[in-house]
C-alpha cells in the first residue's frame, strides 16, 4: 500500500541514500528524512492549489462572542496548511468573494452565523496524482542527495528534473506536468475573487 514511508524510501533510492524503517523512528537518519519530507512536501503543495489537497469544512462556532466587535467566533481547522484559501457563508459556493470577517490567530470573527472554509491540507499519498508523486519524490530525492550523501551534483540534477530552471520558481520540470495535469481536470481556483467578479467575467467572454 502506498504511504508516506514508501514515498520517502523511493526518494532515498533516487538519492542513493539508505532506506529507513519508519519516518517516526528515533534515529538520526529517520529524523533527517522526516524533516526534509515535511519541508519539501509543504513547498510542493504551496506551488499550486492541487485538487487532492483541498478540503471544504464547516467551521465550529464558539459559544462566547469575540471581543473584536463581531457577533461570532469560529475555530479554524487544526490540520490546515497555511492561511485559508477562502471563507464563505454559503456551503454550495465555498470560494465566492466573501470578505465580512477578520482572521484572529486560529480563529475567524464574523457576523455570519454559519461559516465554511476552503483550506489546503496534507493529503495521503493514495490521493496524489501520479504526476505529483513523481515530481515530489524527485524533489525530495534532491534534498536527500545533499543531506545524506553530500552529493551536490546529484542534488542539482534531481532538482532541475523536479522543478525545471530556476526562473520558473518551482513550476517547471516534472512539477509543471503535475500542475498541468491537475489544472486540466479541475476548475480554476487561482483567484476566487476575480473568478466571481462580473466585470472580469464579461471581459473574458
Amino acid at each position: 500500500m502506498l504511504d508516506h514511508l514508501t514515498v520517502a524510501n523511493e526518494a532515498c533510492g533516487l538519492a542513493t541514500a539508505t532506506p529507513i524503517q519508519s519516518l517516526e523512528a528515533q534515529t538520526p537518519a529517520a529524523a533527517q528524512v522526516k524533516l526534509a519530507y515535511d519541508r519539501v512536501l509543504g513547498f510542493c503543495l504551496g506551488l499550486h492549489r492541487f485538487s487532492f489537497s483541498l478540503s471544504t469544512r464547516r467551521l465550529s462556532r464558539l459559544s462566547d462572542p469575540p471581543e473584536t466587535g463581531w457577533k461570532y467566533a469560529f475555530d479554524l481547522p487544526a490540520d490546515r496548511v497555511g492561511a485559508p484559501i477562502a471563507l464563505s457563508d454559503d456551503a454550495k459556493d465555498p470560494c465566492r468573494h466573501f470578505t465580512a470577517y477578520r482572521l484572529e490567530g486560529a480563529q475567524v470573527h464574523t457576523d455570519a452565523p454559519d461559516l465554511w472554509v476552503r483550506i489546503r491540507i496534507v493529503p495521503h499519498p493514495m490521493l496524489w496524482s501520479a504526476t505529483f508523486r513523481h515530481a515530489f519524490t524527485t524533489a525530495l530525492a534532491a534534498d536527500l542527495a545533499l543531506l545524506a550523501k553530500r552529493d551536490k551534483a546529484l542534488r542539482e540534477q534531481l532538482r532541475a528534473e523536479a522543478f525545471g530552471d530556476a526562473r520558473f520558481n518551482g513550476r517547471g520540470g516534472l512539477m509543471l506536468a503535475a500542475i498541468d495535469d491537475d489544472s486540466a481536470s479541475t476548475p480554476s481556483l487561482d483567484n476566487p475573487a476575480v473568478t466571481h467578479d462580473p466585470l472580469t467575467g464579461a471581459w473574458r467572454s
